[in-house]
């Protein structure tokens, strides 16, 4: 196997890991949005809830950010992508077929080949993991602005035009539909999205007090003192 196409495998593993956290973190923080809304007992102010969003905006936008940055440091699917644009050749169809060999699907390899390179060709091409890249370059660009500026340190600089959370949740579907086109590029198997089944109910966690009531003292024990202080008093 070409030594790229080891240490590109190794990576995907690496960014799998990355991108799923933030599909994650994404599901979490608006499903615990939506507890808020659906209860009008807790729609109150509260530090509690500013701290949640601080927090889900500084975690998420910082990873986000590692996966457009591409100096010779990073592992990330931008740089992936832009080492896969510079030698696209490594991928070549006949090594793509093979991984379909002796499967039930074997028929479909170069229906999904075609979906990396031109019809027929030998190759991925170049142009369309380019577009790929550009599409996570522009749908990122003012995150990783705001990252720069605001949360990785604090520049005296402003930012013009701070991100949403619309848009930190429309560059981690982009990212996650990115990482799963890939997928099928490097192991020869589908997905439909990073977010994985819950195996246990997360959300129990809240259904329960979390502070405790404090146990009240009993009238019985209230007067039982009253006496001893009334006796040492005599």
């Amino acid at each position: 196997m070409d030594p790229k196409l080891t240490k590109w495998l190794r990576w995907l593993k690496i960014i799998h890991d990355e991108i799923q956290r933030l599909v994650l973190a994404k599901d979490a923080f608006w499903e615990v949005q939506q507890i808020i809304k659906s209860n009008k007992k807790i729609q109150k102010p509260s530090y509690f809830y500013q701290y949640l969003g601080n927090t889900y905006v500084s975690y998420s936008v910082i990873g986000m950010r590692r996966q457009f940055k591409v100096d010779s440091q990073s592992i990330s699917l931008s740089r992936l992508l832009t080492e896969l644009a510079e030698t696209p050749e490594v991928i070549s169809r006949t090594y793509y077929k093979g991984l379909y060999s002796g499967s039930g699907v074997e028929r479909f390899a170069d229906r999904d080949f075609d979906k990396f390179s031109e019809p027929g060709a030998p190759h991925i091409s170049k142009k369309k993991v380019l577009e790929d890249l550009k599409k996570l370059r522009d749908a990122g660009r003012k995150l990783e602005d705001y990252a720069d500026r605001r949360v990785a340190h604090r520049d005296k600089r402003e930012v013009k035009s701070p991100p949403l959370f619309k848009d930190g949740d429309a560059f981690i579907e982009l990212v996650d539909k990115r990482y799963v086109k890939y997928h099928l590029l490097f192991h020869a198997t589908s997905m439909l999205s990073l977010m994985p089944t819950y195996q246990y109910d997360w959300k129990e966690i809240v259904r329960e007090p979390w502070i405790p009531p404090e146990p009240k003292e009993s009238n019985e024990t209230l007067d039982a003192e009253t006496r001893d202080e009334a006796t040492r008093a005599g």
